[in-house]
């Protein structure tokens, strides 16, 4: 094992330590769900959604092939889905998208450029059209967010290439 990666485990170890540290830490009103309100647009749009985790993306185990999507994430595309998650921090945030993650995370842009550790299960959240040329400032906590999850491979406007896909509305 190369020094570097034995550097970023033990830094993933430290973060993952202290994370779980601060969790266990909080009182009820600091770790209060922060939730995006979305205004019904159409009928369909009065649904609730149906709850799907971050952690429910991907078949567990992993096989030898690899990552799988969950034949729960692929059964809801298109549909309108309630999911938690944390906003990651970005040094330089897109107009209109931010990212979605399991835990709490930043990215280096200028730094690292697109090599940074997201977690496979990262959604890509597309504002609605009405604030798609806004830049939305960070907010730590845990987010619960609705709209429509989407599927599949897809180049973003921050360079990257998404797999899942939220469209609030």
């Amino acid at each position: 094992m190369s020094s570097r990666m034995s550097h970023r485990f033990i830094s993933y170890i430290v973060v993952l330590t202290l994370f779980l540290g601060a969790c266990a830490s909080q009182s009820p009103e600091q770790s209060a769900v922060k939730s995006v309100a979305v205004m019904p647009v159409a009928s369909q749009n009065n649904a609730p959604g149906v709850p799907l985790s971050l952690k429910e993306f991907f078949q567990f185990p992993v096989g030898p092939k690899g990552l799988a999507p969950s034949q729960k994430l692929l059964s809801l595309h298109t549909k309108r889905v309630r999911v938690s998650g944390f906003m990651v921090k970005e040094e330089e945030p897109s107009k209109g998208l931010f990212m979605l993650a399991p835990l709490p995370v930043s990215t280096s842009e200028k730094e690292d450029g697109p090599a940074d550790d997201l977690p496979p299960a990262t959604l890509y959240v597309h504002m609605p059209q009405r604030d798609a040329e806004k830049v939305l400032e960070y907010r730590p906590g845990l987010w619960e967010l609705t709209g429509i999850l989407s599927v599949g491979n897809q180049q973003e406007q921050n360079g990257r290439v998404s797999y899942t896909r939220l469209l609030l509305d």
